[in-house]
C-alpha cells in the first residue's frame, strides 16, 4: 500500500493545479493508511479502509484523466500530421502494424500466400483500428466511466481539509497556546497574529471552492467527450474523417490542460444557453493562480 499520494510529472497549468488538490489530499491517505496488524481489526478499520480506498480512487483519476488529456492530443495530433486526417490511411496502417506485431486469427487478414493483405479491406476488418477505437478505451476504465457526482467525495473532503488546522488541534488537545509563525515581505518570520490565521482560512476556503469547481467542471466535461468519443466509435460516423469533430476535441483537451475551460465547447455551449455564468465554471482558474504565483 503507498503512503504517499504521486504527483503528476508535468508541468502543464492542469498538472499543477491537480497536484495541489493531491497534496491536499495527502492527509487523508496518511491518517488512513494501515501500519500495523491492529489496524485492520480495530473498530476504526472500516472507516479507515474506505477511506484509505477512495484516495487510491481519486489519485487514479487525477492522473488517468490528465494521462487520458495528453493521449488525446498527441493522437490527433498524429492523426493530422502523420496520417494526412484520413481515417482510412490511418487505420489500414494501424491495422497492418497490429499484425505484423500480434499475428491474426482471422483467415482474411492473409493473402493465400500467407502475407498479410492490404488491398479490399473491409470496414469490418478496420473498426478496431479507427482513431476513435483508440482515443475510447472499449473497456473499464475509472476516467471513462467516473460520474461528476462520483467526484463529491473528494470534494467534500477538499472543503473539509480548507477547515482543518492542526494549531488548533493541538491547543485544544493540550489545553495550551501554541506560537506559529508566518513570513513576512521581507523573508522574517514573525509570529501569526489573528488577522494572519482568519486571512489563511479565507484564502484556504476559496481554494477549495476554486479546486472543488475545476474538479466538478472537468468530470462533466469528460463525461461528455466519452459520450461523444463512443457514440461515434460505435457508428458509421467513424468511416469517415471527421476533421471538425477531431479539431474541436483536440481543441477541448488543450484547452483542458492549460486551464483555459472558458475555451472548450462545453463552456461555449452552456453559456450560449443563459446570459449568466454557470455557477460550475471556472474559466478564470488559471489565470487567478498565475496572479497569486506572481504576487
Amino acid at each position: 500500500m503507498k503512503e504517499w499520494m504521486e504527483p503528476i510529472n508535468s508541468e502543464l497549468p492542469l498538472a499543477k493545479a491537480f497536484n495541489r488538490i493531491i497534496s491536499d489530499l495527502e492527509l487523508l491517505r496518511i491518517m488512513t493508511n494501515p501500519r500495523i496488524f491492529s489496524d485492520s481489526t480495530d473498530k476504526e478499520a472500516p472507516f479507515r479502509m474506505q477511506n484509505y480506498y477512495l484516495t487510491v480512487l481519486w489519485e487514479r483519476w487525477l492522473h488517468g484523466v490528465f494521462n487520458r488529456l495528453v493521449e488525446w492530443a498527441n493522437t490527433i495530433s498524429s492523426y493530422f500530421d502523420e496520417y494526412n486526417g484520413s481515417w482510412e490511411y490511418y487505420a489500414l496502417s494501424h491495422r497492418l502494424d497490429f499484425i505484423k506485431e500480434y499475428g491474426s486469427d482471422d483467415e482474411d487478414d492473409y493473402n493465400p500466400d500467407d502475407t498479410i493483405k492490404t488491398t479490399s479491406i473491409t470496414h469490418e476488418q478496420l473498426k478496431y483500428h479507427i482513431i476513435f477505437y483508440d482515443l475510447y478505451h472499449d473497456c473499464v476504465d475509472i476516467v471513462q466511466d467516473a460520474k461528476p457526482d462520483d467526484l463529491y467525495p473528494m470534494i467534500s473532503t477538499l472543503d473539509a481539509k480548507s477547515r482543518f488546522s492542526v494549531i488548533d488541534i493541538f491547543q485544544k488537545a493540550t489545553n495550551q497556546p501554541i506560537t506559529s509563525y508566518i513570513l513576512d515581505k521581507e523573508g522574517h518570520l514573525r509570529p501569526m497574529t489573528f488577522a494572519d490565521k482568519e486571512l489563511i482560512k479565507v484564502t484556504e476556503m476559496v481554494t477549495a471552492m476554486d479546486n472543488r469547481q475545476l474538479i466538478y467542471t472537468i468530470a462533466q466535461i469528460m463525461e461528455s467527450l466519452t459520450f461523444e468519443l463512443e457514440t461515434i466509435a460505435k457508428s458509421d460516423r467513424a468511416f469517415s474523417d471527421n476533421h471538425y469533430v477531431l479539431n474541436a476535441i483536440l481543441n477541448d483537451a488543450t484547452s483542458i490542460l492549460n486551464l483555459r475551460l472558458d475555451k472548450t465547447r462545453f463552456y461555449q455551449s452552456t453559456t450560449s444557453k443563459s446570459t449568466k455564468r454557470p455557477a460550475i465554471m471556472t474559466s478564470n482558474y488559471g489565470r487567478r493562480k498565475e496572479r497569486q504565483s506572481d504576487n
